[in-house]
């Protein structure tokens, strides 16, 4: 009777097996990137990217969880060109210090740090779908002219944004993914009037590599 019971409940316990797809992607891709620009009030600023296009290159981490889906972090970087505003009779805010400009060319470094969901993967072609939340830095805002610290620097803004797109598996470790994103950044509206916009809105067209590593587990 023991050795009938013992058998029972082994064949009961969940079995842990290895599938055949991988347990962690790892991806990077380039991306042309356009966006509006920031209204910072502690500085009087405004931030103007005209819309312009430039390069954005991204790489991500992410795990699998089953079903074509993945879950991980993701970092952008971009050197954005823009054109410094400010009103140079409103005082800089409390803790702000840097030079200020009624108009002069610039340029930033804008980096994103996010958390991420993607759909989509398998042999051959396939929709992409990805959801992603974090913050945006804003940094070393120098005016182009001489290289001086421009205010408003060091800025750091909630950020989210959807992408959808289509893929293609060379197998299922190697993918190239084509995904247009639209995203929003939220900046703060200390010293903003009622009527300036305090959302930053981008879109990026981005190709990227993704190669799987290791073998997920299940149970069952």
């Amino acid at each position: 009777m023991l050795t009938v019971v013992a058998g029972s409940l082994s064949a009961q316990r969940p079995r842990v097996y290895r599938t055949g797809d991988p347990d962690v992607w790892l991806s990077g891709g380039v991306a042309g990137f356009t966006g509006q620009g920031v209204n910072d009030g502690a500085t009087g600023s405004t931030w103007d990217f005209g819309n312009s296009t430039n390069w954005q290159y991204r790489a991500s981490l992410e795990k699998n969880i089953g079903g074509g889906s993945t879950i991980g972090v993701s970092g952008t970087y971009a050197s954005v060109p823009f054109v410094y505003s400010s009103d140079l009779v409103t005082p800089l805010g409390s803790g702000v210090s840097g030079a200020r400009c009624s108009q002069c060319d610039a340029h930033l470094n804008m980096m994103t740090l996010l958390g991420t969901f993607h759909f989509g993967g398998g042999a051959g072609f396939h929709q992409v779908i990805e959801l992603n939340g974090g913050i945006v830095s804003y940094q070393n805002l120098k005016r182009d002219t001489d290289g001086a610290e421009l205010a408003g620097g060091g800025n750091i803004d909630p950020l989210f944004s959807l992408g959808y797109g289509v893929g293609y598996g060379f197998g299922n470790r190697t993918q190239i993914d084509f995904v247009p994103d639209y995203s929003i950044a939220i900046h703060e509206r200390s010293g903003l009037s009622n009527g300036v916009s305090n959302t930053n809105s981008m879109r990026s067209l981005r190709l990227s590599v993704r190669m799987g590593f290791g073998a997920r587990t299940a149970r069952r």
